[in-house]
């Protein structure tokens, strides 16, 4: 197994990905990397202020073996994905993209960090800047779990990208999210073109 250090070098933004389908663990060890819960008192693989874990990740599968082209919903403490959209979004996404950014719709598959920004602004209105600390938090621990699902990628010899380069509205709609609940950040994977 490679070192965290060697994970760490070895860790760069793909933009090309192969065709080929990736294997259904490989997913949910991304989602586990992200969100898991990695002990008993339910903490999770990310700090998150005051335990609040406001993030929601949704996977989107495009090419992911074992999974309809659907876009999932991730449940940390069942380590299960419940179908959330029948469709695959990822030529949504590409669409609601700012400039052109065609590994969007190329991706064997994408996790979409969001926050419920309601329930971390109101957790923490009592600290200043007031109405904005919670948001604050919740983007340190996208973040954090964006940062994991990129390292897990490349432990895994997965390609990954992080594109935060979208139009919010359009982005949810496409997700088909309602406020407070607010797309953060994709993390677009697959397997790098140059492997096929």
């Amino acid at each position: 197994m490679a070192s965290f250090e060697h994970t760490i070098r070895s860790r760069y933004s793909c933009r090309d990905f192969s065709p080929q389908t990736v294997p259904r663990a490989l997913l949910d060890r991304l989602l586990r990397a992200a969100q898991g819960i990695t002990h008993a008192d339910g903490k999770r693989s990310v700090p998150s202020a005051s335990s609040l874990y406001s993030l929601k990740l949704l996977a989107i599968a495009g090419r992911i073996r074992g999974l309809d082209a659907a876009a999932y919903i991730f449940d940390p403490e069942s380590c299960r994905l419940e179908t959330y959209l029948d469709h695959d979004v990822r030529y949504a996404l590409q669409h609601a993209a700012l400039e052109e950014q065609p590994w969007i719709g190329q991706a064997a598959g994408i996790i979409t960090i969001c926050a419920d920004m309601g329930a971390a602004t109101q957790t923490f209105a009592d600290q200043p800047p007031y109405g904005s600390r919670g948001q604050r938090y919740a983007w340190i621990e996208a973040g954090a779990a964006a940062q994991n699902i990129q390292l897990q990628a490349t432990a895994e010899e997965l390609g990954s990208v992080l594109v935060a380069g979208f139009r919010d509205e359009a982005t949810a709609e496409a997700l088909v999210l309602e406020a407070p609940i607010t797309p953060l950040i994709h993390l677009c994977f697959g397997w790098p073109a140059a492997k096929q």
